[in-house]
């Protein structure tokens, strides 16, 4: 993974690296983007006198098989420094999900994910309509939770709730 991290930051585009395989990075919509940046937001202010760092998807999270962009990830780890390429601690991971992300994100990118001690909690924000699922770790198992179509959205791991009319401002959903 050291070649790929060494490569990668002489590209003037994305990759990301799974299971030894280089894949190109997709752009997404406005939406999606509006997205990821409201939610960003909401954590940011919300951590903001705790030692926690809210990253966009220009951060790469480091699992045993794969790096990846996630659209928001929230580490609260001391070792995930500034200076570092990858985050290894996330206790948050975001991924906004549209037609073309859904399966990897709700399959190989749960399992690698989820795959991490540090983490906490998993969020799906569906950018085609108002939607959110977390998948949470309670004990040593991991537990889907519900589909949250409307009022708040309870980030357990981070301790804050977000408004899902806050989520979604200007995504047009």
């Amino acid at each position: 993974m050291a070649n790929f991290l060494s490569w990668e930051a002489r590209q003037e585009a994305k990759h990301e690296f799974v299971d030894g395989q280089i894949a190109a990075f997709a752009g997404g919509t406005l939406g999606h983007s509006a997205i990821a940046l409201n939610l960003a937001a909401a954590l940011l202010a919300a951590l903001q006198e705790r030692p926690c760092r809210v990253l966009g998807s220009d951060a790469m999270v480091e699992t045993a098989r794969s790096l990846r962009y996630p659209d928001v990830t929230v580490t609260c780890d001391p070792r995930d420094t500034p200076e570092a390429r990858t985050v290894l601690y996330p206790v948050l991971i975001v991924e906004v999900i549209s037609d073309s992300s859904v399966a990897t994100d709700r399959g190989e990118k749960l399992e690698e994910y989820t795959s991490l001690e540090s983490l906490r909690e998993y969020v799906l924000v569906d950018s085609r309509r108002r939607w959110v699922q977390m998948f949470r770790r309670e004990g040593s198992a991991w537990v889907m939770g519900g589909a949250v179509t409307s009022g708040s959205v309870d980030l357990r791991s981070v301790g804050i709730t977000v408004p899902i009319d806050t989520i979604y401002r200007g995504a047009a959903v």
